[in-house]
């Protein structure tokens, strides 16, 4: 944009890229001072390099942002000069504005880039370092590019040993379980994320250790040159984990055996409703983990029980409307007994809902449909089959077809139909063996 200026900087012409670019014809224009189009955080400094010029009567010149027709600021190279009269008074402004905000933005992107390339030659320094994470970097070929030497250590042989040779042939017991990782992400450029791997570390012979290894491609300009992994030793937490795990079934079966003491005719049925619920879970498709935690609150569900009087639970008759509510409150008073226990599952909440039904029939709370944990559904089931397929003091036990047509009439009234749907092909495929259940656990 070209314009012109009165000593006191109001705007005399402007060209047709300075009325296209604000958006007004020329007459509404003049008058104007241009400095009212600047972005106000950038007009206290061009008025002080404007009035440094007019007191030098030296060119102006400043980058600054202008408003745009559309209220868009864009930035310019402002550029201008006095024209001076014989005896030196400034007579006019004329000046010039490019428009340089592509110029700006291609500054700000390159800044922003080489801070990144130094953040990421930072990361990388430090995970070269002397760190408890394994590193390495590997070509197309599967040759190392670069390691750290916490992985070098695990392999047991100094970095520079490393540099130029094949994988396979620095960690030939290892290879062939990490090989198919190493070329998938090469092949697909998708990294595979905590993959799970035991072997002993040369670092420390005859000692299993446990690995969590991640591999990620290589990208340069679009295209994968190889592969990095990063190695974690997650030995002791695993350790960790294992001695938690051991003893929470301790104590879970500590907690089911003080049931079965009080109530010998359901001896077993606790370990039965777990053997059940693991198996549906399982053919659910849930994750271990997860059918862990429903073995777990399987094998405790009729820990409230341990409160209910032993002449209610062994009672070889109907019990009474009273007598019957003294038993729901197991379920409440099972959730009270472990709430305090930090299981790495919602076990509490498992056995406080194992009586819900999902049209809100059930008890304590009456609880609908998805209201109910996936896992007390499960439990649910379980229960239901085990219990009318056993003998109780008030009646003999009335069968796996008939606990089956239970299950099966209540489907999607009062149990899920997954869970009831994969029960009946449990037994009906011959994959559980309730029968076998019940004599080897009872």
């Amino acid at each position: 944009m070209v314009w012109m200026a009165t000593p006191d900087r109001l705007v005399e012409y402007v060209n047709s890229q300075g009325t296209d670019y604000v958006g007004l014809p020329m007459e509404d224009i003049c008058g104007w001072k241009w400095i009212s189009v600047l972005h106000p955080d950038d007009a206290d400094r061009v008025r002080t390099v404007r009035d440094l010029a007019a007191r030098t009567q030296a060119p102006l010149g400043a980058e600054c942002r202008l408003r745009r027709f559309d209220g868009q600021y864009r930035w310019h190279d402002l550029r201008s000069l006095p024209v001076l009269d014989d005896d030196g008074a400034i007579l006019k402004w004329i000046g010039t504005a490019t428009d340089i905000e592509d110029v700006k933005r291609a500054e700000a992107d390159l800044r922003l880039s080489k801070y990144e390339v130094e953040e990421a030659l930072t990361l990388l320094e430090t995970l070269q370092g002397n760190v408890p994470i394994g590193f390495c970097l590997v070509d197309s070929d599967f040759r190392y590019l670069r390691i750290n030497e916490a992985l070098a250590a695990y392999n047991g042989l100094p970095v520079a040993e490393h540099i130029g040779r094949r994988t396979a042939e620095v960690v030939p017991e290892l290879w062939p379980e990490i090989e198919p990782y190493y070329r998938r992400v090469l092949e697909t450029g998708e990294s595979v994320l905590n993959v799970e791997v035991e072997r002993p570390s040369l670092a420390d012979p005859g000692q299993m250790h446990s690995w969590l290894e991640s591999f990620y491609p290589a990208i340069v300009d679009g295209e994968s040159i190889g592969v990095g992994a990063i190695v974690v030793d997650v030995t002791q937490s695993k350790q960790a984990e294992r001695t938690r795990s051991d003893l929470t079934q301790a104590a879970a079966d500590a907690m089911a055996a003080m049931v079965e003491v009080r109530d010998p005719y359901t001896s077993g049925h606790q370990s039965r409703v777990a053997a059940i619920a693991s198996a549906i879970a399982v053919d659910l498709g849930l994750h271990d983990d997860t059918v862990e935690g429903i073995d777990l609150a399987a094998r405790i569900h009729d820990i409230g029980k341990i409160g209910t009087p032993a002449e209610i639970l062994s009672r070889p008759s109907n019990l009474s409307p009273m007598e019957w509510e003294l038993i729901k409150i197991h379920a409440q008073a099972g959730a009270d007994i472990v709430k305090g226990i930090s299981f790495p599952w919602p076990v509490a909440e498992m056995i406080v809902q194992h009586h819900e039904r999902l049209d809100g029939s059930g008890y304590p709370g009456g609880l609908r449909g998805e209201e109910i944990c996936l896992g007390a559904r499960i439990i649910a089931v379980a229960d239901t089959v085990e219990a009318m397929s056993s003998h109780r003091p008030y009646r003999a036990a009335l069968g796996i077809d008939a606990a089956l047509d239970e299950i099966v009439n209540g489907r999607g009234k009062l149990f899920d139909p997954a869970v009831v749907d994969a029960c009946v092909a449990l037994v009906h495929s011959g994959r559980m063996h309730l029968e076998t259940t019940w004599e080897s656990t009872g």
